[in-house]
């Protein structure tokens, strides 16, 4: 369902990482789902390009919920990070299932493996939803060096990221200093448009 608010951050989304190598997205959890919505527009809008979404925050089960069947978006690799942890398993070819949110060495070997299989001259993207949840299973320190290596590997190869921080209550000061390592801060409110 397309609403203003959508169309808009679409918008915004898209300009901006056409633009900027790296692009953080502040929110707060009431437009979350917006915000996944208006992704999956750049998404859908852009299927030449190879896109991986690293999710910490909901199951790869709740987005074949929320967009049906996924395979209208081919150029989508998921990296489940909480599916496991939950104690759901099954297999699926858009989805790549890794233990728990606490093994960031393995979510950097898969982004390295499904990143060897793209062909030359593709654009990539990189989706971290979200670095406000890494820090809920994880030692800031830890965080913050995933989220270095990430950047710098990405900047690197030409590949994209776009990291979303939920807002709730007074920000966290190690979420703080490192969404602000983008390039580009788009901060979404609830009078967004």
């Amino acid at each position: 369902m397309s609403t203003t608010l959508i169309d808009g951050l679409k918008e915004r989304i898209s300009t901006s990482i056409s633009m900027y190598e790296s692009v953080g997205l502040v929110l707060p959890g009431t437009n979350y789902t917006d915000l996944v919505q208006a992704l999956f527009g750049c998404i859908k809008e852009h299927p030449q390009d190879a896109w991986i979404y690293i999710t910490v925050t909901r199951p790869f089960e709740s987005f074949v919920k929320m967009f049906g069947d996924l395979s209208r978006y081919p150029n989508v690799t998921f990296i489940d990070c909480i599916s496991r942890a939950s104690g759901i398993a099954r297999n699926d070819e858009q989805c790549i299932y890794v233990e728990s949110p606490t093994m960031l060495e393995n979510v950097t070997m898969e982004l390295n493996s499904i990143f060897a299989k793209i062909p030359e001259g593709s654009s990539k993207y990189v989706v971290l939803d979200s670095i406000s949840t890494l820090m809920i299973y994880n030692e800031p320190s830890l965080v913050t060096e995933f989220f270095y290596q990430l950047l710098n590997k990405t900047r690197a190869e030409g590949i994209h990221t776009i990291s979303l921080t939920v807002e709730e209550g007074e920000t966290d000061k190690y979420i703080n200093k490192l969404i602000y390592l983008n390039d580009k801060i788009i901060k979404v409110r609830d009078t967004f448009i």
